[in-house]
């Protein structure tokens, strides 16, 4: 019998990893379907320093768009013979300092001189190689890269090196020749969109924060580093890319479609659209017509799809998609904060993505571990549960707002309480001063994306749903609505039934709590049970949300149950799967 060589066996039954381009000096010709120019020669450097450079680029202008302070530290990679590099030094000061990063030593010395005729003392020279720009780490307050990103033969290895040199608060500047002008006189390969940038720098781990495009021939994207992981991630960083690059005016999606979607089917986004990262694949958002008429049904569903080359585009455009879920809904079904037990966030993230549950529901704390646990599984985070205490105070309203900004990008919405001690609850004489107080939230909200649920609560001055719609309509605002929490609905009501209720908030109604319940119960361990304990008939509940089309999330209360939260989720998520069984 013939016998294979121990190598060649081996080779045989062990899966081979592919080959990482960037272990080679050559690195990459392409990335993310780009094709990565080739650096420029130290013969070419007059061409840095021509006579017509500032009339095509503008450096004063950008330089003054940068903003760099006295005493800061500042990286130009790729340098070049110092066309920017001196310009920061004298910007950045005595107390500050330039890291000038060549690949090319000529260059080095030619800017060394350059920086001696100009008695320039805070310039560092740093040779660098294709794949490492050699910053010490934490070193950085910006990174600009200027006409430079394009010709990186290693990007990967590059960028997980300059977020390694960036400060708390470092930025890292992109300056490329805009691909989106057929009048910019520069190669193709020398030239890339935003899009491009976009998805580029999303799949590094960095976001988009602004972008500048009062240069001649250029834009300018300012990034800061992101703690991501995977390619949900990186899915969130391009939608969060997509929305910065389209500024105010109405958001062309073109640029960012694959060609399933012709032009006769795709809808524009309006300057003040909600959109949101709904799953690894799909974007929920508010869209409109041609005519910028809103379209009747406010959320349709843009279907993400990761290519080959591994760039996130826009594959589909049409109505949410109605395909239930694995338990068997087609709303999303998460475990609120109060029910998940007193493990660690990652155990209690693991316990209910094993359970079948879309995510968690949470308070204000710790909100990017709790998205990061969500996301790792697939899952989501869906809420932060706050208490707005009135009269205000900047300090009060700071954690509210700083959830919003967490949530950010994804379908996390604000569930708010709010409380008056200074009336008497239901009270409307208090709705000026809640107005008044939602106004910096709601701009929040306009900048996030991020949705505020009023959120009626026993013995709060906002105690029925009847007092949140009150305020949402008075507000009149498109990412102000309420929540139903049935537990509440049945303590501090006459109703048993919510089917009126839930009529009553129509399409103000953005998010749902729910539990095992009696209908007469006086407290709350008779109205906060198990899902599918109690008298409280879940179908009918049910019925009225697909009566008025409510498609959010459906949070499960678990406040004060007494079983190990395994024991009473596994049971809820029964009686979910149970009462959606045709």
């Amino acid at each position: 019998m013939f016998l294979l060589p121990a190598a060649l066996a081996l080779l045989a039954v062990v899966p081979q990893q592919p080959l990482d381009p960037e272990a080679s000096p050559n690195g990459r010709t392409h990335f993310l379907g780009r094709e990565i120019a080739q650096t420029m020669h130290w013969t070419g450097a007059a061409w840095l320093l021509r006579a017509t450079r500032e009339d095509e680029e503008n450096g004063v202008r950008l330089r003054q768009w940068l903003a760099v302070a006295p005493g800061q530290v500042v990286c130009d990679l790729g340098c070049g013979n110092g066309y920017h590099t001196l310009p920061l030094a004298e910007a950045v000061g005595p107390a500050g300092r330039v890291l000038a990063v060549e690949l090319q030593p000529q260059l080095l010395q030619m800017l060394q001189v350059r920086a001696r005729e100009r008695q320039l003392t805070n310039v560092t020279s740093i040779e660098a190689t294709v794949d490492d720009p050699r910053l010490p780490a934490q070193s950085c307050d910006l990174v600009l890269l200027v006409d430079v990103y394009h010709e990186l033969s290693h990007p990967v290895r590059v960028m997980q090196r300059v977020r390694q040199s960036l400060r708390p608060g470092g930025r890292v500047v992109l300056v490329e020749f805009r691909a989106e002008d057929p009048d910019v006189p520069i190669k193709p390969e020398h030239k890339m969109d935003r899009a491009q940038v976009v998805r580029e720098m999303a799949a590094h781990g960095f976001r988009l924060t602004a972008s500048f495009d009062g240069l001649p021939w250029q834009h300018a994207m300012a990034f800061l580093p992101d703690g991501v992981d995977g390619s949900r991630q990186s899915a969130r960083l391009f939608v969060a890319g997509f929305l910065a690059v389209n500024g105010a005016a109405p958001r062309r999606l073109q640029p960012w479609l694959t060609d399933a979607v012709t032009e006769d089917s795709v809808p524009v986004l309006p300057a003040d659209a909600r959109i949101e990262l709904a799953g690894a694949d799909r974007l929920l958002a508010t869209l409109a017509d041609r005519d910028g008429q809103p379209l009747q049904v406010d959320r349709r569903c843009l279907a993400l799809e990761q290519d080959a080359e591994g760039r996130w585009w826009i594959a589909a455009v049409g109505a949410a998609a109605a395909s239930n879920r694995s338990h068997g809904s087609a709303r999303p079904f998460v475990a609120m904060h109060t029910g998940t037990g007193g493990g660690s966030i990652d155990d209690r993230a693991a316990l209910v993505d094993e359970l079948g549950f879309d995510g968690l529901a949470w308070d204000l704390a710790d909100l990017p571990k709790v998205r990061l646990a969500c996301e790792r599984r697939g899952g989501d985070l869906y809420s932060a549960w706050g208490v707005l205490d009135l009269p205000a105070t900047v300090e009060s309203m700071a954690p509210l707002q700083a959830a919003m900004q967490a949530m950010a990008g994804g379908p996390g919405a604000l569930w708010l309480g709010i409380r008056q001690r200074s009336r008497s609850l239901r009270d409307p004489t208090g709705d000026e001063a809640a107005l008044t107080a939602l106004a910096p939230l709601l701009a929040t909200a306009a900048a996030t994306g991020v949705e505020i649920a009023l959120y009626p609560h026993h013995d709060f001055w906002l105690e029925t749903i009847d007092d949140a719609l009150r305020l949402a309509e008075r507000a009149d605002h498109r990412s102000l609505g309420v929540c139903f929490n049935l537990c509440h609905f049945l303590r501090t009501g006459d109703e048993t039934d919510p089917t009126s209720a839930i009529r009553r908030c129509g399409q103000r109604l953005l998010a749902v709590t729910l539990n095992g319940a009696d209908r007469d119960g006086a407290d709350w361990r008779s109205l906060i049970q198990p899902l599918g304990s109690g008298d409280f008939d879940l179908r009918l509940l049910l019925r009225a949300l697909d009566d008025v089309g409510f498609a959010g999330p459906v949070g499960l209360q678990g406040f004060g149950l007494p079983a190990p939260s395994r024991d009473h989720l596994t049971a809820s998520m029964a009686a979910w799967r149970a009462a959606h069984r045709r």
